[in-house]
């Protein structure tokens, strides 16, 4: 195995993140593990190692991206088998509770995945989007279709279209 890529945030992030101290060495490894499946799940999801040609983290590295990683490792070093309690009440008697799991393991919720979007739109070089080109073979049944403006048939005036954000 080669040498593992940074993690997004420390064991101290996220000590500091569930309000906890994380001191013996067995939860030492636990939370740099969790951290380091969080931050390979934000790779994968955004198809981005966010890494500089030297493999360390890019700087700055956005604040966003090591937000995601804090809550998806915490919500995976306090709860891995992603249990949920509820209880089915039949009448007036209970059934003592039960454990029901939505997603096992490590997972982002939508709005992370929300944020995480918007952090490689945003940090993107290409405008991304749903668009329609038209195409025609100089088959103009209307002006309307025409990418000139004409004040008379005889001399066209182009239109100058510029896009901004």
């Amino acid at each position: 195995m080669g040498n593992p890529l940074p993690t997004f945030a420390t064991k101290d992030d996220l000590a500091e993140w569930l309000g906890d101290s994380i001191t013996e060495d067995a939860d030492v490894k636990r939370a740099e593990r969790c951290l380091r499946a969080a931050s390979n799940r934000i790779r994968r999801y955004t198809k981005r190692i966010w890494v500089d040609d030297a493999g360390q983290l890019i700087d700055p590295l956005p604040e966003d991206l090591q937000d995601v990683c804090l809550a998806c490792a915490g919500r995976f070093y306090t709860n891995p088998e992603g249990e949920t309690q509820w209880s089915r009440q039949i009448d007036d008697a209970m059934d003592g509770g039960s454990r029901k799991v939505d997603e096992a393991g490590i997972y982002l919720t939508a709005s992370e995945m929300q944020t995480l979007d918007d952090l490689v739109a945003d940090q993107s070089p290409l405008v991304g989007g749903l668009g329609v080109i038209g195409v025609t073979r100089n088959e103009l049944p209307s002006r309307d279709m025409s990418p000139c403006w004409f004040e008379d048939d005889n001399d066209p005036v182009a239109l100058n279209v510029r896009l901004s954000r």
